[in-house]
């Protein structure tokens, strides 16, 4: 379980631009219970670039360094909170990244032992770590050819491939691609694990623990986790996708399939 944060804005600029020093400062905080890793990732035009790392957002300088710098006019920020059984690891921290797409998950996709199965062979050999998450985003990228490069398409049918083949307990997820950013919002409101939030003692509320917001501003758009301030941010549909148009900041809400709601 892990918190997400992505952003799509005019011009290249910062987290700490988009959402402030003392909202920074409170997203960062919950490193100290997502204690598993962190990336980013960013694009201005030219790669997308990729930074991540094994240790505590919140202790390294390196974290504190790219939140403050203008990285780009889309990315994204991960906090991990490894799911047991899945190594902390460099490997396995997000964002995974291939061919101009990055993806941050937050949620676990159960059972693992059959984990295996969800890419065809040829995916699976691609593999560079060994988590689910990087399991769902190559589900994604496999769907593409299928859909003709529609990315809406190639992730409600991975959604519902997930949803039918496994037992997730939350595919909330940050999707960059070349030309949108995209939230995936959709959780079991039933297998919230509102027993080992709290023993962790991490400030969310477990009931709103997979909650993902968003706040539209002028010159941008962001999009969140919970357990940080978030006034005036407005709560996605559980069971949507929310696009941003890179070009125009243009904002849709889609649902993914009525299956899910």
């Amino acid at each position: 379980m892990c918190r997400v944060l992505g952003y799509c804005s005019r011009t290249d600029a910062s987290v700490a631009d988009l959402v402030g020093e003392p909202s920074l400062g409170a997203f960062t905080a919950l490193s100290q219970w997502h204690a598993d890793g962190w990336g980013m990732a960013a694009q201005d035009g030219g790669d997308l670039r990729v930074t991540k790392s094994p240790l505590r957002a919140h202790k390294d300088p390196d974290y504190l360094r790219l939140a403050r710098q203008p990285l780009g006019d889309i990315g994204l920020v991960h906090l991990r909170w490894a799911t047991p059984g899945l190594p902390v690891e460099q490997r396995n921290s997000h964002p995974f990244a291939r061919d101009g797409f990055a993806l941050a998950h937050n949620g676990a996709i159960r059972p693992q032992d059959r984990l295996a199965e969800l890419l065809p062979p040829a995916w699976e050999r691609q593999l560079t770590g060994t988590t689910d998450s990087e399991r769902y985003f190559l589900h994604i990228l496999a769907g593409l050819d299928a859909n003709g490069g529609d990315v809406l398409a190639a992730v409600t049918g991975t959604v519902r491939h997930i949803r039918e083949n496994y037992t997730p307990n939350c595919l909330n997820a940050i999707l960059l691609a070349p030309g949108a950013l995209y939230a995936i919002s959709w959780h079991d409101p039933a297998l919230i694990p509102a027993q080992s939030i709290r023993e962790r003692g991490s400030p969310e509320e477990p009931e709103s623990y997979f909650d993902l917001a968003c706040r539209q501003m002028p010159d941008a758009v962001v999009v969140g986790s919970s357990g940080w301030p978030q006034d005036g941010w407005t709560t996605l549909p559980n069971g949507s996708v929310l696009s941003v148009d890179r070009a125009t900041l243009a904002v849709r809400v889609d649902p993914l399939l009525p299956v899910l709601v």
